[in-house]
């Protein structure tokens, strides 16, 4: 487990370096910190964090904007299953919060799937927390590796817990489940 930690702890930190970086006038460091994001995820899952490589810089008024802002703070990290599946072998979803959280607020944003290529850790699945009618808070969709999601992992053999999402109520109940 000390292996996954510091692996979604360098990807958090990589995320957040490249969200910094998408408002300073600087292509190349925001193209090279984003790139560096993606080299944790497999490939259906690059740009796929809300930012994506950009060829020209954006207006004066823009960074002018955004020139006092402070730094994006790192996501929390709720809990951690690991997950034995047939065909994926040693599989780990992460429970994390959303980008940028609010240091006092702890709500459910995201979850990462996460498993060895090639004895490489990579980021392979992506969800949102939140249902498309807006009822229920819930893990929906998804993107990264098509055959791979929720309904193919079995139950878990480990779970880690860290924080608990206090200000999230479908969170909690969540967080709370043997998932």
């Amino acid at each position: 487990m000390e292996e996954l930690r510091n692996f979604i702890t360098a990807f958090l930190k990589a995320e957040v370096e490249a969200s910094n970086a998408s408002i300073k006038p600087n292509l190349e460091d925001y193209n090279q910190k984003l790139n560096f994001m993606n080299s944790f995820c497999v490939e259906e899952l690059h740009n796929k964090f809300g930012m994506i490589p950009n060829n020209e810089l954006k207006s004066e008024e823009f960074y002018e904007r955004w020139k006092d802002a402070d730094a994006s703070n790192i996501r929390h990290i709720y809990k951690i299953s690991h997950y034995e599946d047939d065909k994926y072998d040693d599989v780990y979803v992460v429970y994390l919060s959303t980008g940028n959280p609010i240091e006092e607020i702890f709500t459910y944003g995201a979850c990462l799937f996460i498993k060895k290529i090639n004895n490489d850790l990579k980021v392979v699945k992506k969800y949102i927390f939140g249902d498309e009618m807006l009822l229920k808070d819930k893990f929906e969709g998804g993107q990264g590796l098509e055959d791979i999601s929720f309904k193919t992992l079995k139950k878990p053999i480990y779970i880690e817990r860290y924080l608990e999402p206090l200000d999230d109520k479908d969170g909690m109940e969540h967080y709370l489940n043997d998932i």
